[in-house]
């Protein structure tokens, strides 16, 4: 180490290292550094507002990289493709961050989320390997999920077409009593009810009554976690995060939050926890058969008569008997009005047509 102008010894880097982690880690104040390591609090705070600042740019370009090519698409999207759900590469969703040093000018703008003090918002997407593909920056705590993957580039790449069209995979759907394979180009993220209904991402269903859909969304919900798992793990990790943030400056708090998702992915590449899944034995599941589907005693006796409508009730009071049904009657009112509509959605591919997942719409 080196000297300063009146000649004395700088302070250890490694105690500067590790009181930042400190801080960061543990929700330590600098005067609690400089009590465990004789090194002025002046001098941990200002070497911490440098630490943020490279942890925020060079450690998070090089740990906190979104997908570019089909290859490296497919690295992400085999757990999801295991767990039947092919083009889907990762999980979104929006956590806050206490700012405990707000401005007073910046407060009422920032009040949002579950806690009552003023919160930074950021919008995150993780694979199911918990490893963060993407965030945002920094956003009012007020702001909701649909405003703020408005700011998402990673998203907004992907639904104006400008970032992982080379991928393509396939899905089966049904055409009268045969199946056929529907070949997609482009991707999709999992998502919670609380953004935009766009192709390019997929909630779980709310309103339904049908086994199918239920059995979906639950499906869809239990993949989803991914993300509110990493929240979880960020928070556990960082407890600054959880505890909020003591700067006064909102770039600091943007700073610290990209600081420790860059963190986050360096610990999963140290500790090998990043790697791919190989070698897992998945139960096979069937398209047509009953494997998952509810059974008659675990449906609610609402639900039984709304799905049977021939058999609402076995008692009669009005002395004419019970009434029937006429085959198909009910049949085809209970089958599902959801419908896709594919508008310039189709690209000539040889002899296969090939839709554009960002260019699906519902009607």
């Amino acid at each position: 180490m080196g000297n300063n102008c009146a000649g004395r010894g700088s302070s250890p880097l490694e105690l500067l290292i590790l009181g930042a982690f400190r801080y960061l880690g543990r929700g330590f104040t600098f005067d609690d550094l400089e009590e465990a390591t004789a090194i002025s609090e002046e001098v941990h705070r200002c070497f911490f507002h440098e630490f943020i600042k490279i942890g925020s740019t060079i450690l998070f370009d090089n740990y906190v990289t979104t997908p570019a090519t089909a290859e490296e698409v497919e690295q992400h999207e085999r757990e999801f493709q295991m767990a039947g759900m092919p083009g889907a590469f990762g999980s979104s969703d929006a956590t806050h961050i206490i700012h405990e040093m707000c401005s007073w000018r910046l407060r009422r703008l920032h009040r949002g989320g579950k806690s009552k003090h003023p919160t930074r918002t950021y919008n995150m997407t993780v694979n199911h390997r918990r490893r963060i593909l993407g965030t945002t920056t920094g956003h009012p705590g007020s702001w909701n999920d649909k405003t703020l993957i408005l700011f998402d580039s990673l998203i907004e790449d992907i639904k104006s077409g400008r970032a992982l069209q080379d991928n393509t995979f396939e899905l089966l759907e049904r055409r009268g009593d045969a199946v056929v394979t529907i070949k997609y180009k482009g991707v999709w993220i999992v998502v919670d009810n609380g953004y935009h209904p766009w192709a390019i991402t997929v909630p779980p269903m709310s309103n339904t009554n049908f086994r199918d859909k239920i059995r979906w969304s639950r499906w869809i919900e239990s993949m989803r976690k991914d993300v509110e798992c990493t929240f979880g793990i960020l928070k556990g990790r960082w407890r600054i995060l959880k505890t909020g943030v003591r700067l006064h400056s909102v770039e600091s708090v943007d700073m610290i939050w990209k600081t420790c998702c860059a963190l986050h992915n360096m610990l999963l590449d140290i500790d090998g926890l990043d790697e791919p899944w190989d070698g897992v034995c998945v139960p096979s599941s069937s398209w047509d058969g009953e494997l998952g589907k509810l059974k008659n005693n675990d449906v609610p006796a609402a639900m039984q008569r709304a799905l049977s409508p021939d058999e609402i009730r076995e008692y009669d009071t009005s002395s004419l008997g019970v009434g029937r049904a006429e085959e198909g009657e009910f049949g085809d009112s209970r089958e599902d009005d959801t419908s896709v509509t594919v508008a310039d959605d189709v690209e000539e591919n040889g002899d296969a047509d090939v839709r554009v997942v960002n260019k699906l719409s519902l009607a």
